[in-house]
C-alpha cells in the first residue's frame, strides 16, 4: 500500500525542464472550473439574502432556516466524501455533469418551496449535489497542473468562492426588490446552471490533459515533467488516511477557518439586520466586502506560496487573523470599523484556501487525491455545520465558539508548518 506524502520531500527541486508550450489550455480550463464554482456558490449563498424575506413572508421560521443551513453543510460534507471516491472511480467529468444537473434542479426546487419542511428538504438535497464539486476540482488540478503551478491553479477555481458572494449580494437583492419576490433568484440561477454550464463542462472538461484535443504535445510534456512531486504507489486506504497525523492537523486548521467563513457566509445579513439594524439594501452592500478582500488575498497568497513553496505557515497565520478579527469586529461599537474587521476575518479564507489544497494535493497520490479531498472537505463541512447552527440560534454564543475554534485551527497550522508542509 502507498503512504501519504512525507514532510521531507523538497518541492523546490521539482521544476520541469520544459519552459515553452504551444498552448496554455490548462489555464483556460481553470477558468471554466472557476465559473463552475461561481455558479455553485451563488446557488448556495442566495439563501443568505433571500432568507429574511422568506421569514417575513411567513413561509419559513427562523429556527427552520438555521436548521436548513446546518443540514445543508452536513449533507454537503457527506457528499464530499463519497463524491471524492466516485471521482476516483469514474473520473471527475462524469460526476461533475451529474452533480451540476442535480444541484441546479434543487436550486429550482428551493424557488418554489411552501413551508419550513420543504426548505429543509431542498437544502439537504442541494448539499447532496454541491458537495461533490470540491474533490472534483482538486482532482483536476492534480492531473492538469505541475506542482509549482498548483497554488495558482487552485486560486483560479477558488475565485468562484469569492466572486459568488460578491455577485450574490447586489444581484439577489436587486432581483428580490425589482420583482417583489424572493423566488426569482432561485429560478433564474437554476436555468443558468442547466442552459449555460452543462454544455461548457460537457465540451471542454476531460479527466486528464492527455484526453483533451486542445492541449498541445509541448504543453502536455510540460505538465508531465512537473508531476515529479507525486506520491507513487498503489491506492491509499481510508484507514491509512485517518491514522495519519498530518491529515488531522490539516483538517483542524481548515475547519477552524471554515467555521468562521461559513458562519459569516450564512448569517452576516441576519446579523446586520438584527444586531446592527441595517436595511436589506445596505446589507447587500456590506455582504460584498469580505469577498472583495478575499479575492485579493487569494491572488497574493497563491503567488507567494508558489514562489516560496511554503503552504501551512500561510494557512496558520490566516486562521489566527480570522479569529482575532472576528473578536474585535463583533465587539466594536462603530459599524464601519466592525464591518472592516469582520470582513478581514472572512477574507482570511483567501489566505487559507490555496495553501490548504496545495498541501492536500501534495499529501495524496494521484489515484487517491479525489478521495483525500472529499474526506478533508467533507469532514470540515460537517464540523463547520455545528458552528453555523450555533450561530444561527444565538449570536452571543455562536461568535465566541467561532473565535475559539479559529485560534485552535491556527495552532494546528503552525504544527503542520513545522512538519514541513
Amino acid at each position: 500500500m502507498a503512504t501519504l506524502g512525507g514532510s521531507n520531500v523538497s518541492e523546490l527541486n521539482n521544476r520541469p525542464v520544459i519552459t515553452q508550450t504551444k498552448t496554455n489550455f490548462r489555464w483556460w480550463f481553470s477558468v471554466a472550473l472557476w465559473v463552475l464554482l461561481l455558479v455553485s456558490y451563488i446557488d448556495r449563498t442566495n439563501i443568505s439574502i433571500a432568507g429574511p424575506s422568506m421569514i417575513k413572508d411567513g413561509v419559513v421560521t427562523p429556527a427552520a432556516l438555521a436548521l436548513a443551513n446546518s443540514l445543508f453543510l452536513f449533507m454537503y460534507g457527506l457528499s464530499n466524501i463519497f463524491g471524492g471516491f466516485l471521482s476516483d472511480r469514474f473520473g471527475p467529468r462524469k460526476i461533475a455533469l451529474v452533480a451540476l444537473t442535480w444541484w441546479s434542479l434543487m436550486t429550482l426546487f428551493t424557488g418554489v418551496i411552501w413551508s419550513s419542511a420543504a426548505l429543509i428538504l431542498s437544502r439537504v438535497l442541494l448539499g447532496l449535489g454541491e458537495g461533490m464539486h470540491w474533490p472534483l476540482n482538486s482532482k483536476w488540478v492534480k492531473s492538469w497542473f505541475p506542482a509549482h503551478e498548483r497554488a495558482r491553479a487552485n486560486m483560479f477555481w477558488e475565485f468562484g468562492l469569492t466572486m459568488g458572494p460578491i455577485i450574490t449580494g447586489p444581484l439577489v437583492t436587486w432581483l428580490i426588490i425589482s420583482t417583489g419576490t424572493w423566488k426569482t433568484p432561485f429560478i433564474l440561477l437554476a436555468l443558468i446552471g442547466i442552459i449555460i454550464m452543462l454544455p461548457i463542462i460537457w465540451k471542454i472538461a476531460k479527466d486528464r490533459p492527455e484526453e483533451s484535443k486542445y492541449v498541445s504535445k509541448e504543453e502536455l510534456a510540460y505538465i508531465q515533467a512537473g508531476r515529479q512531486d507525486e506520491v507513487t504507489g498503489s491506492v491509499v486506504s481510508v484507514g491509512e488516511v485517518l491514522r495519519k497525523w498530518d491529515f488531522w492537523l490539516l483538517l483542524i486548521n481548515w475547519s477552524g477557518m471554515a467555521t468562521v467563513f461559513y458562519g459569516i457566509l450564512f448569517w452576516l445579513p441576519s446579523y446586520l439586520m438584527k444586531v446592527r439594524h441595517l436595511s436589506l439594501h445596505m446589507t447587500g452592500f456590506w455582504y460584498m466586502l469580505p469577498y472583495i478582500l478575499m479575492t485579493i488575498c487569494i491572488i497574493l497568497t497563491a503567488f507567494a506560496s508558489d514562489k516560496l513553496m511554503k503552504r501551512s505557515i500561510f494557512a496558520s497565520i490566516g486562521t489566527f487573523i480570522a479569529g482575532i478579527g472576528l473578536f474585535l469586529g463583533t465587539h466594536s461599537g462603530n459599524l464601519v470599523l466592525a464591518m472592516i474587521l469582520i470582513s478581514i476575518s472572512s477574507a482570511m479564507n483567501g489566505v487559507v484556501l490555496p495553501t490548504i489544497w496545495s498541501s492536500l494535493q501534495r499529501m495524496f497520490p494521484s489515484q487517491n487525491v479525489g478521495a483525500g479531498a472529499g474526506l478533508l472537505n467533507g469532514l470540515e463541512n460537517i464540523i463547520a455545520a455545528v458552528g453555523t447552527y450555533i450561530l444561527g440560534i444565538s449570536f452571543s454564543i455562536g461568535f465566541p465558539y467561532l473565535i475559539i475554534f479559529a485560534l485552535i485551527g491556527g495552532i494546528s497550522g503552525l504544527i503542520l508548518a513545522k512538519r514541513g508542509y
